[in-house]
């Protein structure tokens, strides 16, 4: 049995999150938007439960050296260390989150082992064999030899069936983890992890504890060691209030704008499908495939650089074609979309068309109607240079610089597509 008590004032909240929960669960949501909001806490919690112990990195730093592997100048190697092992941690209780496993001791253990991985070695995953203080408060945790027990007690708690609400759990957890301080060092970090572990079991989304919420936090911790967790209730409540705001925008974007696009675009295909040839049809879905890889490069390409300082890559709309328009591309070339490309102050526009079977250099397209992108000439490339292919079923043949000697056959549509951003990105820095 735990000793803990909170105030019945809370209950009305707590009721509030369980129906935000359910109406939650109950919303079926793409895996893409999924992994988004996923890639959103992972970040969002390692900086900030980093910043509350003191470590340097900014948000956008905090993201370059998870998600890119990039060394921040100026900051020291164990910033770095804290910031990749919470990370890791944070995949280890996502893990644990789906499974069945009863939850004790040796899960809070290996929090913590990966939490102090490579920053202290020895003192990663063990109990503390001294005893400690706890900076800016009178509270005083249990001493070294009586830690084993504590946390005996704690994780036969931790394992048990439990009926109070998940949200009270969660910060009985948390407060209680503290109060023991069963390590040395990396107590905050593995608590808040234990925290978000509770939540997600029971199908909450987990929260994110501010670097601004450090007094808040400190004062509701000092709290608890009185019994009282109502202010980390209180905290835990305005942080999942915050969690919730970010599915539930995520949500609506779903039902209020993707949606009603998929209807809408869905019956402009239909019509679209019974006014064209079935050649039209082949030759059109090829490039619509190859639109939304170009797209998807240029969104994988400018996440690699943190917001503020990202280059912009842009692809503009694929037009809604019909058999009229099929019938003007087989006489002439015909503008489909553009290439959009800015970085320190370095620009380019370049066209994205289609062009009539034998259309194209030299007329070597005469099996098909083909696709071709145009770079206009620079300084450093005096001539116009294009690359043209013809779509053959899934790939493309291609050729590049009016060189049939050059053409490639069975291209893949991803490799086509980084091809046409590589030749697009160089013609933009040799603009600058």
């Amino acid at each position: 049995m735990h000793r803990y008590r909170w105030s019945e004032s809370i209950e009305p909240r707590l009721q509030q999150a369980t129906e935000r929960m359910r109406r939650l669960r109950a919303t079926r949501m793409p895996p893409a938007a999924v992994e988004n909001l996923r890639r959103w806490f992972r970040i969002h919690h390692t900086y900030n439960s980093n910043a509350i112990e003191g470590n340097r990195l900014t948000l956008p730093e905090t993201r370059a050296v998870v998600e890119d592997g990039i060394t921040i100048a100026g900051k020291s190697l164990k910033d770095h260390f804290e910031a990749v092992n919470l990370a890791h941690a944070l995949d280890l209780i996502e893990a644990l989150a789906g499974k069945d496993s009863v939850l004790g001791e040796r899960d809070v253990r290996e929090m913590h082992g990966i939490v102090l991985r490579a920053i202290d070695p020895e003192n990663a995953g063990a109990y503390r064999r001294i005893n400690v203080r706890i900076g800016g408060t009178k509270y005083v945790p249990p001493q070294a030899v009586q830690v084993p027990e504590e946390m005996r007690t704690f994780g036969e708690w931790l394992a048990g069936a439990k009926t109070e609400h998940p949200v009270v759990v969660c910060a009985i957890a948390h407060t209680w983890f503290e109060t023991i301080h069963p390590f040395v060092d990396g107590n905050g970090r593995t608590g808040r992890l234990l925290a978000n572990l509770l939540l997600m079991r029971e199908h909450y989304p987990a929260i994110v504890l501010l670097a601004e919420d450090r007094a808040r936090y400190y004062l509701a911790l000092d709290a608890s060691h009185s019994g009282d967790i109502t202010a980390m209730v209180e905290l835990t409540l305005d942080r999942l209030d915050q969690s919730f705001e970010e599915y539930e925008r995520a949500s609506r974007e779903l039902t209020e704008v993707r949606e009603p696009a998929i209807d809408y675009l869905a019956e402009q295909l239909g019509k679209t499908r019974a006014a064209t040839s079935s050649q039209f049809s082949r030759w059109y879905e090829a490039v619509r495939v190859l639109h939304g890889s170009l797209v998807d490069f240029a969104e994988q390409l400018m996440a690699k650089f943190p917001e503020g300082n990202r280059p912009r890559l842009q692809v503009s709309d694929l037009p809604a074609l019909t058999e009229h328009e099929w019938a003007s591309i087989q006489k002439a070339p015909y503008w489909l979309f553009g290439l959009v490309g800015d970085s320190h102050g370095a620009h380019v526009d370049l066209s994205f068309s289609a062009i009539p079977p034998g259309g194209g250099i030299g007329g070597w397209n005469k099996e098909g109607t083909g696709v071709r992108l145009t770079l206009p000439s620079t300084e450093a490339a005096p001539r116009d240079h294009r690359i043209e292919a013809v779509p053959t079923g899934h790939t493309f043949r291609v050729l590049s610089d009016g060189n049939s000697s050059q053409t490639e056959s069975d291209v893949s549509v991803s490799k086509f597509a980084t091809e046409l951003w590589t030749a697009a990105i160089k013609h933009l820095l040799q603009t600058r």
